[in-house]
């Protein structure tokens, strides 16, 4: 008896070891829909599964990640391909872990737009000379597809006022008249037409070609490289969290995870839009795009090879 007694306790102790042999992740994201598969997959413990425990916290925007990354007070964050792009070119050395989601050919429903603030009369790009527009960032997507849209549409960005404004204070810049135009996304943009803060005067969507990433994940290569197995394991919670959020027997829970991790009252999540265009699967030539706008408006001066700014 003392024998199965001792067996019993190892076996218990070896499974303490086991529970606790999580690899621990805090997570950088930007409030917004693009990273609704994290969401599902930590309130449905689909990163549980994959041993994974991970944090979720909220940046100011995507800007910041990076620092965090190389500083390790971050092992995963949700930077724009912009933003990994210029960190890389400062020598940051972040490669890309998993795909956010990626523009479609043909989405069914604008998961961006531009928003104009009720009663400024804007309708043109040209309207946005000498105006203030908020992105949640410069230097990240939105900022460069804003200002690819504003010259695609015979207008110079150079003569815009650009401001910060992170996306869920984008209603309120409108209402406050602190900026007169928002560049923004889901569940956001759907606020303001809905509250009637703004009109839709386009899509910055539009300029990016179908197949371009839109959000990353990354990590430094170091961590990625000193932790191959939690990578698959998070790119594994991801694909798990895409088939639930596709499912349309989980909408309301898909719902309730964006209201709660982008900060919106718990009575919107019934009038989220869930957005369509989640893939997890990173991509070289999601990447291109970015490349080749980057180095057009002057952000980056190299030409990087994509296959080599993606963890294997």
């Amino acid at each position: 008896m003392r024998r199965a007694f001792a067996v019993v306790v190892v076996l218990c102790i070896a499974g303490a070891g086991a529970a606790t042999a999580a690899t621990p992740i805090k997570l950088l994201y930007t409030a917004g829909d693009s990273f609704t598969e994290s969401y599902v997959a930590k309130d449905q413990r689909f990163f549980s599964k994959h041993g994974l425990d991970v944090t979720l916290q909220a940046a100011q925007n995507g800007s910041v990640i990076s620092a965090a990354l190389t500083a390790d007070s971050a092992q995963i964050g949700a930077p724009t391909p912009t933003v990994l792009l210029q960190g890389d070119e400062q020598g940051l050395d972040l490669v890309i872990v998993a795909s956010a989601n990626r523009n479609p050919i043909q989405p069914p429903i604008s998961e961006t737009g531009i928003a104009a603030r009720t009663g400024s009369g804007i309708k043109t790009a040209a309207d946005l000379v000498g105006k203030k527009v908020a992105v949640p960032g410069l230097g990240g997507t939105i900022d460069v597809l804003m200002k690819k849209w504003i010259e695609v549409h015979g207008a110079d960005y150079h003569q815009v006022h650009w401001v910060e404004f992170m996306l869920p204070r984008m209603p309120d810049s409108l209402t406050a008249g602190l900026a007169d135009v928002v560049a923004t996304v889901n569940p956001f943009l759907s606020r303001i037409v809905k509250s009637n803060a703004g009109y839709i005067v386009g899509d910055f969507g539009d300029i990016e070609p179908p197949g371009a990433m839109v959000v990353v994940y990354a990590a430094t290569r170091r961590w990625a490289q000193a932790h191959a197995a939690a990578v698959a394991g998070f790119r594994a919670a991801l694909e798990e969290s895409k088939t639930y959020i596709e499912s349309t027997a989980n909408e309301a829970s898909v719902r309730a995870s964006i209201a709660k991790y982008t900060n919106l009252p718990p009575e919107v999540a019934k009038f989220i839009e869930i957005p369509t265009n989640l893939d997890p699967e990173p991509r070289p030539l999601g990447l291109a795009f970015w490349i080749g706008t980057c180095r057009e408006q002057g952000l980056i001066k190299g030409n990087p090879d994509p296959v080599t700014l993606i963890a294997p």
